[in-house]
This record gives C-alpha cells, structure tokens and sequence, in this order.
C-alpha cells in the first residue's frame, strides 16, 4: 500500500497521509512520496490547490515507532540523509507554488505538527491535540523550530518546543500556530468552501510569486536554515539522553529525567 494517495477535483488536489494503521506516522517512505506527490502537482498548472489530510482519524503521530528504533545505531550519514529528506519536504512545501491547506482531522504531533506548520492555512479538528513532544524523549526539534520562525511569537515557540507539551486547537489558534478550527462534523464543508473561494478570486501566478516573496525575504534563506537544521537534527540522534528516551518511549516507560526528577523531590521519610 502506498504511504502517500491522491486525487483531484478540479482545480483542487487532495493528498492524504495513508498509513492509518500506524497513526499516519513519518518514515523516509512517506517522506519521500509526499514530497514527490507536490513536486509533481506543483507541474500541473490547472491545479491552484492541494488540501493534505491524515486517513482514518489521527493527521499524524510524528516519527514511526520503526524509524525511532533504527536511528538509534544508524550513522551519522544514515541519519543525515534522513533528516534531509523532511527538510527537502519542508522547503517544497513552504515553497510551493500552490496554496497548500492542512485539514487537520485529528493530532497533529511533533513532524505532524511540523507538516501543519509547513502549510499555508490549516483548518483543525477542535477534538485534536497539537504540539512537539520532541524533548519529552531527549530529541531536538532542529527542523520544524525553523518553521515557527516568523509564524508564532518567540514567548510560544519556546513555550512549545522547550516543554513538549500537546496544546489543544483552541490555544493553538490562539498562537497564531493554526488558522480555524472547525468541529468534526464543519471541517470538510470549512475547507472546501475556503478552497473554492480561493480558486475563485485568486490568481495562480501572483500567489505563486507573493508565497516566493515570503519565503525568500530573510536572511538567512529557508534553504540554508533548513539545511542547518538538518544537521543538527542527525547530529542529536546520537546524545546519550537522545538513546535513552527513545528506548525507553519504545519500552512504553518512562523516561529517565523524569525518574531522576520524582527521585530528587520525594519527601524524606
């Protein structure tokens, strides 16, 4: 089964995240297949947007379990060409051409929430959680931290991505991380009437040059920012606490800080 599916109607492309059974989770598979699906409609010059969604009722769940296990004896190159290949997708993404829309039907964690980030407009399912639960098993938030930048205030992207913590999609609108929030049953009939409205008014050609512009205004560039990060992001794989929370994240336990943090504060007997 692919990883990526997609279809259009119109002048509208759908691409969903089909690995429901594992929660929609990240490996360099989808990756991979995502990337080339936008490279591929970015050609398509009917086309004007793409809305990218989760199957079955998670939008993603961040890192597959199996790609956390591997990255923990693989080398640094092995590493890197990982990290590469989501800051490849990430800059295609910001660098589209088209409007890109997440319809975010249910939690959107750590690279999920870092594909949200990585869109123009994000419409979000008010049950779904979203957040970087990077630090929480000992791992650096390297490459979606570049994607806050210039998106959300430095007070809550450090609130965000120091703590790990999930926020619900209220907080997150209130952030400015995401820009609707929709129930369940609204989040289809939201988007598409966003869309259609978009495609309507709009000319393919100046939101093309206009999302150019934004991209490519500061200085450092994207590119390089992305590509920064990207070793840093192979390069945190391999600290000790990196190893140690993600084992224990994969044992289902707890991870060790916080053993040693309940240890230093019991009250004395």
């Amino acid at each position: 089964m692919l990883a990526i599916g997609h279809s259009s109607d119109g002048r509208v492309a759908t691409v969903t995240l089909n690995r429901p059974d594992k929660r929609n989770a990240l490996n360099q598979e989808l990756v991979i297949e995502l990337d080339s699906a936008l490279h591929s409609l970015a050609a398509d010059e009917y086309l004007r947007a793409v809305i990218l969604t989760g199957a079955g009722n998670v939008f993603s769940a961040g890192a597959d379990l199996d790609a956390l296990d591997s990255m923990q004896t693989a080398s640094f190159e092995t590493n890197l060409e990982d990290s590469k290949a989501l800051a490849n997708l990430f800059l295609t993404m910001r660098e589209h051409p088209l409007l890109l829309v997440a319809k975010v039907n249910g939690h959107a964690i750590a690279g999920g929430c870092g594909l949200v980030s990585a869109c123009d407009m994000s419409f979000v399912n008010r049950e779904a959680k979203l957040g970087f639960t990077e630090t929480r098993i000992g791992f650096v938030p390297a490459l979606v931290s570049v994607l806050l930048k210039g998106k959300i205030s430095d007070t809550h992207a450090r609130d965000l991505l120091l703590s790990g913590k999930l926020i619900r999609a209220d907080e997150a609108l209130n952030m400015g991380l995401i820009n609707v929030v929709c129930s369940s049953a609204q989040l289809d009939s939201d988007v598409r009437s966003y869309v259609a409205s978009f495609c309507r008014n709009t000319s393919r050609q100046a939101v093309a040059a206009t999302k150019k512009l934004l991209c490519g205004s500061g200085l450092p560039s994207l590119s390089d920012l992305l590509n920064e990060a990207a070793i840093v992001n192979a390069e945190a794989r391999s600290l000790p606490d990196c190893k140690k929370g993600i084992a224990a994240f994969l044992r289902k336990e707890a991870a060790p800080w916080t053993v040693d943090y309940e240890k230093d504060h019991r009250d004395p007997a």
